[in-house]
């Protein structure tokens, strides 16, 4: 009997540690699927197919967040602007890519259904907002992009059928100064890229200020109701990425 348990005593040492070992690897590849990002939607086709007009869609890949690093960062930029953690509902938060811009825009929802945090980012530079999206009345809801000291972006409202109307950019000297702090180091990357079309074309982007691209960008929306928004995401996203059209604007700025 004595040697009998001898000889099961091992034995039942290399199942526990195989048991174990099997629950450690089956954590780690667990943890590690939850630390990655996920793939929500994606559409290359559009990379190829770029429309010139700001109000489609021009989302082509979306992504979201793991619990990592880069989920890590944005909660940090948002804390700077004085949001609590608390407020974010973090685990819901997205990365969106667009075909007409190195810029990355960042989608938060809060304890509030009528806020959305964006953050857009560039060369590790955030600029912070919150997206306010509620109804006007009559099937028409009012945006209004801001800072987060209540500062207008830019606003409008979207009736029922997607249509922009009462369209409404702003001079704000936050997102100018983001704005410029991208077009300077944008235009340091191109310096050594610089094509004939990109030197000679003409376009909203090569205007001085992201308020004056904005308003070369919307110019053909300028009447209520004449534009219809196109996308298969949330109105909130698609129009919060309006801005991206414009984020880098200033006069040697590539088209």
């Amino acid at each position: 009997m004595k040697r009998m348990y001898l000889v099961l005593l091992p034995v039942a040492g290399m199942i526990l540690f195989f048991f174990f070992g099997c629950n450690k690897d089956e954590e780690s590849r667990s943890s590690d699927k939850e630390s990655t990002n996920s793939l929500v939607y994606e559409d290359a086709s559009l990379l190829d197919e770029v429309s010139p007009y700001f109000y489609d869609n021009h989302i082509y890949r979306i992504e979201l967040l793991g619990a990592n690093m880069e989920r890590d960062q944005i909660i940090r930029a948002a804390q700077g602007k004085g949001i609590e953690e608390g407020f974010l509902m973090i685990e819901e938060a997205q990365k969106f890519f667009f075909n007409h811009s190195d810029v990355i825009m960042y989608s938060i929802p809060t304890l509030d259904p009528e806020q959305t945090l964006i953050l857009y980012e560039s060369n590790g530079l955030y600029q912070v907002s919150m997206a306010h999206f509620r109804p006007a009345g009559g099937g028409v809801m009012s945006f209004a992009l801001k800072t987060m000291d209540d500062r207008d972006y830019f606003s409008l409202k979207l009736d029922d059928q997607n249509r922009l109307g009462e369209l409404k950019v702003s001079e704000n000297e936050e997102l100018k100064s983001f704005n410029k702090a991208v077009y300077s180091l944008t235009l340091r990357e191109e310096s050594q890229d610089v094509t004939a079309k990109s030197a000679t074309a003409d376009c909203c982007r090569k205007e001085s200020s992201w308020s004056d691209c904005m308003d070369c960008t919307v110019n053909d929306c300028d009447g209520s109701w004449l534009c219809k928004i196109v996308g298969i995401v949330a109105p909130v996203e698609l129009v919060a990425g309006f801005a991206v059209s414009c984020i880098g604007a200033g006069a040697d700025s590539r088209c």
